[in-house]
């Protein structure tokens, strides 16, 4: 019985400082989120808020001011732009690389997907803004090196953010498109179609970051997200969700 009164009581005095903040996520961390968020609670008691978007536009609305606590970017520029300009504080944290694949809602994808894309069969590819979204950017820069974009520029559709590209995908307003893995490998909800893996050595890396802004410096369960990330638990909860292990 003391034992069990012991244990509540320190339960609730855990919960009695439990904090929340707010998060600004990349469009490519909505699958697993949840699973983040589940996990660090019941390690930690904390709560957190998540808004999805471009990289790019999440950057410069808290470069604005907006009031979130954590950026969880897409590449590692924009979070240690904020750190240049003191709209972040403290160290990035390269948490996870993205992998860029290429998806469509038909059932295969022939093994020359080059000629496939340029062929009569695909009508208009999906990808993110370059200038906002890495995925988009490093989609871009495939089409690009692989001497693909003078022939498929005109059949490109851009999406704000890689969440909107995916959608069009999706739906079949475009026939193929280029998109995170994490959104295709969500193990919570499969999407339906076909996709593959772009070589990493076909684009540069996208490698993930997290910073602290100079709001959330003060924030307690800001403090502790950012610990969380670079936990063996997180690590595993971001592989089972597609992303990979930063070097």
């Amino acid at each position: 019985m003391k034992t069990w009164l012991f244990c509540m009581s320190f339960l609730l005095s855990a919960l009695s400082h439990a904090d929340e903040f707010r998060l600004a996520a990349a469009a490519s961390l909505q699958p697993v989120a949840q699973a983040l968020s589940k996990d660090f609670t019941q390690q930690t008691g904390h709560t957190f808020q998540t808004s999805f978007g471009a990289s790019g536009k999440l950057f410069a609305q808290i470069s604005n001011g907006a009031p979130f606590d954590v950026f969880m970017s897409a590449d590692l520029k924009y979070p240690q732009e904020l750190v240049k300009t003191g709209a972040g504080s403290g160290a990035v944290v390269h948490y996870a690389n993205g992998v860029l694949v290429l998806w469509t809602s038909q059932k295969s994808i022939p093994k020359d997907w080059a000629s496939w894309l340029k062929s009569a069969a695909v009508q208009k590819i999906a990808i993110a803004q370059p200038e906002s979204a890495p995925y988009g950017r490093e989609a871009l820069r495939l089409l690009t090196t692989q001497n693909l974009l003078p022939a498929l520029q005109d059949k490109l559709v851009y999406g704000e953010s890689i969440a909107q590209a995916s959608q069009f995908i999706s739906a079949g307003a475009a026939q193929a498109g280029f998109t995170a893995k994490s959104i295709v490998a969500n193990p919570d909800q499969p999407q339906t179609g076909a996709w593959i893996e772009i070589p990493q050595s076909s684009h540069q890396p996208i490698a993930q970051g997290a910073v602290l802004s100079a709001r959330g410096k003060d924030n307690p369960a800001a403090v502790a997200f950012m610990a969380y990330l670079q936990s063996p638990a997180a690590r595993a909860i971001l592989l089972r969700y597609g992303f990979l292990a930063p070097k």
